[in-house]
């Protein structure tokens, strides 16, 4: 979730106000859909995680009853515009920011463990003598390691 858009709340604009609360008047508490209805329609909007919820449901085969209960394609097309429009706008503040001089702005400031090694990915030995390079040791000690662990699976 993008951090700077995760506290929006966005407001229907009045005509989907008006037909959500005409399809809330109508609807009965048996409906599929009444409560997420009833939400919309005392809220008035929706926040942000909803919204991106709302709208993959709606584009993503919700039941054709509740589609048109909650909005149907009034409110898909609000939703896409309206995530769409503030997302551009994050990312235009972002990029303005980075033109500016400033450092990557859509990364967190974070400081790397360099004596860390996270995936645990064993790093061949530099081969520093000419015994070693001769028998080629660490291709040997590796081979081991190898015959190792395929003995503890088996």
């Amino acid at each position: 979730m993008n951090k700077d858009l995760k506290n929006d709340f966005y407001s229907f604009p009045k005509e989907l106000k008006e037909k959500i609360k005409f399809n809330f008047d109508k609807a009965s508490k048996k409906d599929n859909g009444y409560d997420r209805l009833e939400r919309f329609n005392k809220d008035g909007g929706v926040n942000y995680g909803q919204a991106k919820k709302v709208k993959h449901e709606l584009e993503n085969g919700m039941d054709p009853t509740v589609y048109k209960l909650v909005g149907g394609d009034e409110l898909l097309d609000w939703l896409s515009d309206t995530l769409s429009n503030r997302r551009k706008v994050v990312d235009g503040v972002k990029r303005s920011k980075m033109n500016a001089g400033l450092s990557n702005q859509f990364k967190k400031t974070h400081f790397k463990n360099k004596s860390s090694n996270p995936t645990n990915v064993n790093i061949a030995k530099a081969q520093k003598t000419s015994d070693e390079i001769i028998n080629n040791r660490t291709v040997y000690e590796s081979i081991t390691r190898i015959k190792d662990i395929i003995k503890k699976i088996i």
